[in-house]
C-alpha cells in the first residue's frame, strides 16, 4: 500500500469518528463542563485563604477553555502562601496551554497565558521582596 493510500484510508476512518464522536462527547459532558474537572485538579493541595494572611501573596489569573467555536474565560483571584501561589500559577499556565488550545482562541491563548503568567509571577516575587523588607 502506497503512503497516500494509507493517508486516505486513515482519513476515511477518522472523519466519521470526529464528525459523530465530538458532538456526542459535547452532549455527554455538557458544553459548560468541558475542562472543569481538569481545572479543579489544579487546585489540589493548594492552601487558599479568603482574606490575605501574614506571608500570603495575591494574584489574578485568567484561564481559557472551550471546544472549537465555543469558549469561555474565567478569572481566578488567588490569596495563598507564596509557594502555593507559584505552584498554582504554573498549573494554571499549563492548563491554559492544554485546555485553552481547544477553543476558538487557539492563536491568542498562548500569548495571553504566557504574558499574564510572567506579569503575575513578577508580582508575586515583588510581594515576597516587599514582605521581606518589611520584616527587617
Amino acid at each position: 500500500m502506497r503512503p497516500e493510500e494509507s493517508f486516505f484510508l486513515l482519513l476515511t476512518c477518522l472523519t466519521p469518528l470526529l464528525l459523530i464522536g465530538i458532538p456526542i462527547w459535547v452532549l455527554w459532558v455538557g458544553i459548560d463542563n468541558i475542562g472543569l474537572g481538569t481545572l479543579k485538579k489544579c487546585y489540589r493541595g493548594i492552601e487558599l485563604h479568603e482574606t490575605p494572611q501574614e506571608g500570603d501573596v495575591t494574584f489574578t489569573y485568567h484561564t481559557y477553555r472551550g471546544i472549537l467555536v465555543w469558549s469561555t474565560q474565567n478569572e481566578h483571584r488567588i490569596c495563598a502562601p507564596a509557594d502555593d501561589a507559584l505552584k498554582l500559577l504554573g498549573r494554571l499556565l499549563r492548563y491554559n496551554l492544554t485546555m485553552g488550545m481547544l477553543s476558538a482562541g487557539l492563536v491568542f491563548v498562548p500569548f495571553l497565558a504566557i504574558g499574564n503568567y510572567i506579569a503575575q509571577r513578577r508580582s508575586i516575587f515583588n510581594q515576597i521582596a516587599a514582605s521581606a523588607n518589611d520584616g527587617r
